[in-house]
């Protein structure tokens, strides 16, 4: 997407933090104005920049709201240029002002507050934003692509192999496994309301993110928080192990930044147990240590506590996907909620909002009941812990 950036000169480094992640996200982000020329060229520019953006992002702070501020400017020129903000406005509070102090077509929209990096909370609603517009950008064309899908049906069903691909490779090197559509049970009837749902086709990572392929996002953006400990690891030694020590927004913004989104809870347990009403990843047989590492009573996560990925190749899940019980917890997309609504039983997201995100798979210090693919965690989306932490996933074709 094309995005302008509009901050006061004050809030400039936080600000570059927020370009660097958006356009390491591909995105066309307007952010430098240091190289634009002065007088009406400069103004002419601006204006041009906010009537082509298509997200106009506002960095809310005392700075940004003062009268002299020139971000005053920009935001007028953005509410007459933007005749429906929802979608096209995204308002960032940098710190705590109150709601009646904001200008009126800030507050047309819902505004993003985080406790926790701003940076990588900013890089999670732009994507989420970038996902709406596809969806309604393809409900448009839907008549054009049904006709063409006419015609590559014909096509399609001449080709020798008609199949989706088994797997592919995330924008950071990661492997992805093919979940198929179809229904599966999901809960237990015992730690979760068992019910039958039906999941769109998706792509879910073969393992859980490294601490290899974390340090790599670390350094790309430059801003995001590092997680907690970082400074003690060896990375060179603790390459293979999964990250841990992120929050629910950390998770966010790598899945995100590598091309891809958090599991919802639906995909992440239809990928752990199959169709089959499994109790495990592996089938119905009882935990042991070649299948998974629970029941560990080492401290340290990364001296001894976590395993490699991908060291039990016997606790697979029948989609290829290693570690789903054990090792480290896994956040996942949903806000939680003790039950279901009623009726939401294709791919279904949880809640609107909540006060704690859904935690999956059981980490390493649990017993073999607590690793069970059907039992369910939570907590704030700003929690870290040196047992949580995430693999990503993707839409399927």
């Amino acid at each position: 997407m094309k995005i302008f950036l509009s901050y006061a000169s004050q809030d400039r480094a936080l600000a570059a933090a927020i370009n660097r992640t958006l356009s390491h996200q591909d995105h066309d982000v307007f952010f430098d104005r240091d190289d634009l020329p002065p007088g009406e060229e400069f103004h002419n520019r601006i204006r041009q920049g906010i009537e082509q953006c298509d997200l106009f992002v506002f960095l809310i702070s005392e700075h940004a709201l003062d009268p002299a501020s020139y971000t005053l400017s920009e935001l007028e020129i953005a509410q007459k240029v933007i005749q429906r903000p929802h979608g096209r406005l995204l308002p960032v509070l940098l710190a705590p002002i109150a709601f009646a102090r904001l200008p009126g077509f800030l507050k047309s929209v819902t505004v993003l507050e985080t406790s926790g990096d701003v940076t990588a909370a900013v890089a999670d609603a732009v994507h989420r934003i970038a996902q709406g517009r596809r969806r309604r950008h393809g409900y448009r064309l839907a008549i054009g692509i049904a006709a063409i899908a006419l015609v590559a049906a014909g096509i399609w069903l001449a080709l020798p192999d008609g199949t989706l691909p088994e797997e592919r490779t995330g924008k950071d090197g990661a492997a992805s496994d093919l979940v198929p559509a179809g229904m599966f049970g999901m809960g237990d009837g015992e730690y979760a309301p068992q019910r039958e749902i039906f999941v769109d086709a998706f792509y879910i990572d073969r393992f859980e993110v490294t601490t290899g392929r974390y340090a790599k996002f670390l350094a790309a953006t430059g801003s995001a928080r590092p997680p907690e400990k970082w400074e003690a690891i060896d990375l060179a030694a603790a390459a293979e192990l999964p990250v841990v020590g992120v929050d629910w927004n950390d998770a966010a913004a790598y899945c995100a930044w590598a091309g891809r989104r958090l599991p919802t809870e639906a995909e992440w347990e239809k990928a752990a147990r199959g169709a089959d009403r499994r109790m495990y990843p592996w089938g119905n047989e009882s935990p042991s240590l070649l299948r998974a590492n629970y029941v560990n009573t080492s401290s340290e996560a990364y001296d001894g506590g976590l395993h490699k990925v991908g060291s039990h190749p016997a606790g697979r899940s029948p989609y290829g996907t290693h570690d789903m019980a054990g090792n480290a917890n896994e956040w996942v997309a949903d806000w939680y909620a003790e039950g279901f609504r009623s009726g939401d039983m294709r791919n279904p997201k949880g809640p609107e909002s909540g006060k704690a995100r859904v935690i999956r798979g059981g980490g390493r210090f649990e017993s073999a009941d607590r690793i069970a693919s059907a039992r369910r965690w939570h907590g704030p989306p700003d929690l870290r812990s040196d047992d949580i932490g995430f693999r990503c996933a993707a839409d399927g074709p």
